[in-house]
């Protein structure tokens, strides 16, 4: 998803100049991965889109320091975590979100029947840390390398290593009834 090297430097020096279109293709190319980034943070589909609301006006803000060093998708994913750690500072009103709701956001098309396994292993991601649920949706749903996750997350390239380790043992220790 997004757009080539190219393509996001044009966007990006439209959106400079203020063109509503720039916008407007901005939202098209990113809002779903957001929403469905968004949802998985908050727990609501409601929740999801007024934080990605938030997200592309903080982007338009903050557009003219953008040099870009980091992909759009990149840097709008670090928009919306830092967003929700604003949100949860000033209100304490997001609620951790059932990732199982995360992959339905996802599905443009009925998702088919989800085996049980499936379903336990989802019930448990939503038990996570914020910070090891998000690296997790980032590289299994969004298919993001570990190198993009860092970016997006504002820290190393080990420390989503670890971050991906820490959430699978976690689960691992939880299927197998070592932890609630």
């Amino acid at each position: 998803m997004g757009t080539q090297p190219t393509d996001e430097a044009r966007l990006i020096a439209e959106l400079k100049a203020g063109r509503k279109e720039a916008f407007d293709r901005l939202v098209e190319l990113h809002y779903d991965r957001l929403h469905r980034l968004a949802f998985t943070m908050t727990g609501s589909a409601e929740d999801a889109a007024d934080l990605v609301q938030e997200t592309f006006l903080a982007a338009m803000k903050s557009v003219a320091n953008f040099r870009g060093d980091a992909r759009i998708t990149t840097w709008l994913i670090a928009i919306v975590r830092n967003q929700f750690t604003l949100q949860l500072r000033g209100r304490r009103k997001w609620r951790h979100a059932p990732m199982e709701a995360a992959t339905a956001v996802r599905a443009r098309d009925p998702e088919p029947a989800v085996r049980p396994a499936v379903t336990a292993i989802l019930e448990r991601v939503r038990c996570l840390p914020e910070e090891l649920r998000t690296a997790l949706v980032l590289f299994y749903l969004e298919g993001m390398k570990y190198a993009e996750i860092a970016e997006a997350m504002e820290c190393p390239v080990g420390t989503v290593r670890s971050r991906l380790f820490e959430a699978r043992e976690r689960l691992k220790k939880m299927l197998e009834g070592a932890l609630p």
